[in-house]
């Protein structure tokens, strides 16, 4: 049953890096638009910092979620 229960922590930990890979860059082409100046003006300045300000988020999101699943798997391989 606990062989059961890791490689279920398994496949949950590989998904959550798929699903991490496959959404990392999500907010990348607006952020390199801003840059750009793609919208410029004051509320052009307020867009840009609220979608680099939304990448830093969903990145840090996304690399907690990735080390919390690492952690647990880890804590499921110490246990008999």
């Amino acid at each position: 049953m606990a062989d059961l229960d890791r490689e279920a922590m398994r496949a949950v930990a590989e998904r959550i890096q798929r699903l991490s890979d496959e959404h990392w860059w999500a907010l990348d082409l607006p952020c390199r638009l801003m840059e750009k100046d793609a919208w410029v003006g004051p509320t052009g300045a307020r867009f840009g910092a609220d979608v680099h300000a939304a990448q830093r988020e969903l990145r840090d999101l996304l690399t907690r979620a990735v080390h919390s699943a690492n952690q647990k798997l880890a804590a499921t391989q110490d246990r008999p």
